[in-house]
């Protein structure tokens, strides 16, 4: 039954995915496959951090005696990424379709949703005001410059308003959805498919009514090129253009390398991750933290 290795994306916001090891009672997770988190129950329902593990140190924070499963565990862990097990996905649905929209949610298959989930899709952490967009940014040259995180959410959010409505959907492995509950959800859509070609590939839908909306959204993808890169059931189109925007930001790339399933152009990769270290190297600092992140 244990260890178990598997990896669980983070949305709503996204913040990219996250690799897990379960071994007794002891958790560790991992963002960049690099320093492993540890956490552990302590009996009375509560889950606490108990060290830190990092590859080729071992244990940094922490005592040994009672975490011998989970540093096993680590220490013969599979090739990373481990594979993405939350195939159940509960999306935001548009209020003229009734098609997925926007990703909210995402969990292990057989979790039971009893909840009310929640109808607001959240590009960012509420702390992160960093988005830039080129689009918005050339639109607002004179005159007043709103957040663009804020003009994002608000163009997201009002395409399911003004009574959003939430689907969840188990997936299968060519990508069809069996929609269950929800939030607003009409009984005679409960156990209905959906094509693959129904689910927007990435976090939001990218077919919009006008230019200025397509090209907001291509932005925020741009914006999570590295982390997006993760996902291993993409496209070679969609990953190949996501490398190239990856590229341009290698301090980055190089954080979540060992987290990619695969490489369209693995030259460029590689460059880029020299290109990084040289860098890092060259100004002696650590690769800088996203505040959402």
């Amino acid at each position: 039954m244990y260890p178990r290795y598997y990896a669980l994306r983070r949305v709503n916001p996204y913040r990219g995915v996250v690799q897990v090891v379960e071994a007794g009672e002891v958790t560790a997770h991992s963002f960049d496959g690099v320093t492993w988190h540890l956490r552990a129950d302590d009996g009375y329902g509560w889950v606490r951090p108990t060290g830190i593990w990092v590859e080729g140190e071992g244990l940094k924070v922490g005592h040994v005696e009672p975490l011998g499963d989970i540093l096993a565990a680590l220490e013969t862990r599979p090739v990373l990424p481990f594979p993405i097990v939350d195939t159940q996905e509960l999306w935001l649905l548009d209020r003229e379709s009734g098609l997925p929209l926007a990703l909210l949610a995402c969990d292990r298959a057989g979790v039971k949703h009893n909840e009310r989930p929640d109808g607001e899709w959240h590009p960012f952490v509420l702390s992160f005001t960093g988005f830039h967009s080129p689009t918005l940014a050339e639109r607002d040259k004179v005159g007043t410059q709103p957040r663009h995180r804020d003009v994002l959410a608000r163009q997201v959010n009002l395409a399911a308003r003004p009574h959003p409505a939430a689907q969840w959907f188990q997936r299968d492995q060519a990508g069809e959805g069996v929609g269950s509950s929800g939030l607003r959800i009409p009984h005679e859509w409960q156990g209905r498919r959906l094509p693959p070609e129904a689910f927007p590939e990435l976090l939001v839908r990218n077919t919009w009514n006008s230019r200025l909306e397509n090209s907001v959204i291509a932005d925020y993808h741009a914006w999570l090129a590295p982390i997006l890169l993760s996902w291993p059931r993409l496209s070679v189109a969609t990953r190949a253009h996501l490398e190239v925007l990856a590229c341009e930001n290698p301090q980055w790339l190089a954080r979540i390398h060992r987290l990619l399933p695969c490489m369209v152009d693995a030259p460029r990769i590689t460059a880029t991750l020299v290109a990084a270290r040289l860098e890092q190297a060259a100004s002696d600092v650590d690769s800088p933290e996203q505040d959402w992140n």
